[in-house]
């Protein structure tokens, strides 16, 4: 049975207002994504020639995207959701299927703050390499996520947390600085 089958069949089975919501909806999501991606027009995305953005991804509301030298790159179908900050310092990978809920700020690089014969903002920056964020990671609201940290495929980070070093594969994270709760594996 193709795709055109299965979804006559679905509306048929549904009341008029259901069908006519189910279709409304999917014609809105079509349209938004005509690009092959979303962005909100109030986003702001500084240096887009670094800033590499797969299909089907949703940069919604007020999201900021600043980048001087090193890309920021964006995996299919991962939403990065208002008031998100992105920093590219030294580079950000975001994989595939990842979700960054409100409010969130992922800071690639540093200030050299152990120097003092200048001003901090007038110093070199530090870095302890790309932030990675693997496929199917959930971060959640309020979230920090620090210089040099690679968050494993299909973690979970609770809202509010900062995350100063890396996290394993299926762990759940949260608090300041985070900690592993549990793992996705083994609390099933």
């Amino acid at each position: 049975m193709n795709s055109l089958t299965k979804i006559v069949r679905t509306l048929l089975n549904m009341s008029f207002s259901e069908a006519f919501s189910y279709v409304w909806n999917h014609l809105k999501y079509y349209y938004k994504m005509r690009y092959g991606y979303y962005i909100s027009r109030t986003a702001i995305l500084n240096n887009r020639k670094l800033i590499l953005i797969n299909k089907r991804v949703e940069i919604q509301d007020y999201v900021i995207i600043k980048t001087l030298q090193n890309k920021v790159q964006i995996g299919s179908y991962t939403q990065i959701n208002p008031f998100t900050v992105i920093y590219g310092g030294s580079g950000v990978v975001i994989g595939e299927n990842v979700m960054i809920a409100p409010h969130c700020m992922i800071a690639s690089g540093n200030h050299d703050f152990k120097q003092i014969n200048k001003p901090m903002r007038h110093s070199e920056g530090i870095s302890k390499g790309p932030i990675i964020i693997e496929d199917g990671v959930w971060i959640g609201a309020n979230s920090t996520i620090t210089d040099g940290v690679k968050i494993g495929h299909d973690s979970v980070v609770a809202a509010g947390s900062v995350v100063t070093k890396d996290v394993a594969p299926w762990d759940i994270v949260g608090g300041v600085p985070a900690k592993v709760i549990s793992n996705r594996l083994k609390s099933n």
